[in-house]
């Protein structure tokens, strides 16, 4: 590892905000200095760690350019990236999971606006503790991606997805974090719109999971980045703002878009679950 000082001072970069031009100035400025020793003609993507003692940087953003507002580093475009800040030292390497999954395509999960002040977790009311795309931290209880995220991806095969039409159907949904059998049942309700539904385990990055089971959740493309284009029901923030107890247990059930899933039998195997259309 080798580190680059640039010419001003931390708080000059980021003083006001970040704009996006100001942050792909940071960019430039960084990547020039290392210019001289990296050979950048075949980088897709860019990760610019700051001195995590840096205060003054208080957030790192992903870096997205579009229209052809990217940089050009030894005759090569590259047009995403991230920058790390002080906030890397309450996040984590999972920061970067998080960052690099942006750069691959996922969204942020997690509430862009605020809605209820007096609630803590008011920021993460569309998916709770589910995906690092929504709750980055190693303090969430589930942080692994979803199953759908994971389908974008290319970590999960088209042939592990199963797409219904029908009515009224009986499905066993293999636990997400393992490997083998179908991830995710999907339910298209619209054009953009689909109830999509995983089974969850408490594994791996997921071990303090509290309730295991069924998880539903609703897609939709047609909404942005940070305003809930994933939401985990049953979704009762005033009960359960973390949504923890989300996950369908057997013998339980949840209806949302006119879907009903109902847990018929839960084992090591996963989840079986009714659907039906009302």
């Amino acid at each position: 590892m080798k580190w680059y000082r640039m010419s001003k001072k931390s708080s000059d970069y980021f003083a006001g905000g970040w704009t996006f031009v100001k942050h792909r100035d940071y960019i430039i400025e960084a990547t020039r200095l290392a210019d001289v020793d990296i050979d950048f003609s075949k980088t897709d993507s860019l990760i610019i760690l700051a001195n995590p003692d840096a205060e003054a940087i208080e957030y790192g953003p992903a870096f997205a350019a579009i229209r052809r507002n990217g940089i050009t580093l030894d005759g090569n475009y590259i047009s995403n990236g991230a920058t790390s800040a002080y906030d890397l030292n309450n996040w984590k390497s999972i920061w970067l999971n998080h960052e690099v999954s942006h750069t691959l395509g996922l969204v942020d999960l997690y509430a862009f606006t605020q809605s209820d002040s007096a609630n803590l977790y008011d920021n993460l009311r569309y998916t709770g503790e589910f995906s690092y795309m929504g709750f980055s931290s190693y303090e969430s209880n589930a942080p692994s991606l979803f199953a759908f995220e994971r389908w974008n991806l290319g970590w999960i095969d088209d042939s592990q997805i199963k797409c219904l039409k029908d009515a009224k159907s009986t499905e066993l949904i293999s636990p997400v974090q393992t490997s083998g059998g179908v991830k995710a049942v999907v339910i298209p309700i619209s054009r953009t719109k689909a109830v999509v539904i995983e089974s969850r385990r408490a594994i791996g990055i997921d071990k303090n999971i509290t309730k295991s089971g069924a998880l539903v959740y609703v897609v939709d493309s047609s909404i942005q980045s940070g305003q809930g284009p994933i939401k985990v029901f049953p979704s009762d923030v005033s009960s359960d703002p973390s949504y923890l107890k989300a996950p369908r247990a057997l013998g339980e059930s949840v209806t949302t878009e006119g879907i009903t899933v109902k847990v018929i039998k839960s084992d090591s195997t996963g989840d079986t679950v009714e659907i039906t259309k009302s």
